[in-house]
């Protein structure tokens, strides 16, 4: 093969090797908003806020449904069950209690108390991952997608 040749076949290469790069370069458009579920079972939440509020530090409840019709979490004090329906939106739970006895300081058992009572009442549902739920000023929510109980006050979670 000639130098020339060669030079040719080694341009050819270098094109082959840009183009295939450029190719998989990095893209500009925005990266896609995770998909909220359609449906509760099969799902696992933290409370971000509660009627507005964040939950006092280092208290923050969880929220699992499972797929047979119960859930189940930490009120940030004690484990509870409970058992929930839906309709569309509409939401009903029922038969809430605590699993554990756990020593709670007044003010924690007094925001698990007032966090299952508020579970209890709710009665409608929605997931989204849209910005149009005002999350309280110093709420830290780490996940895009959220869950909104509503019923006496509004209950904020985001996935876990």
């Amino acid at each position: 093969m000639s130098s020339r040749s060669a030079l040719a076949a080694s341009l050819a290469g270098l094109l082959l090797i840009v183009a295939i790069t450029a190719a998989c370069g990095t893209s500009n458009s925005p990266t896609p908003r995770p998909t909220p579920p359609a449906a509760l079972p099969g799902t696992s939440w933290e409370l971000g806020a509660q009627g507005g509020s964040a939950p006092a530090l280092n208290i923050v409840p969880t929220l699992v449904f499972g797929s047979d019709g119960t859930l189940s979490g930490n009120d940030s004090c004690d484990n509870y069950t409970g058992a929930f329906t839906t309709d569309g939106s509409t939401i009903a739970i029922t038969g809430l209690k605590t699993t554990s006895q756990v020593e709670c300081a007044p003010e924690t058992v007094a925001t698990a108390t007032a966090f299952r009572a508020t579970l209890g009442a709710a009665t409608s549902w929605r997931a989204t991952s849209a910005d149009d739920v005002p999350v309280p000023s110093g709420v830290l929510v780490l996940s895009p997608v959220k869950l909104i109980l509503s019923g006496a006050e509004d209950l904020i979670f985001s996935q876990d």
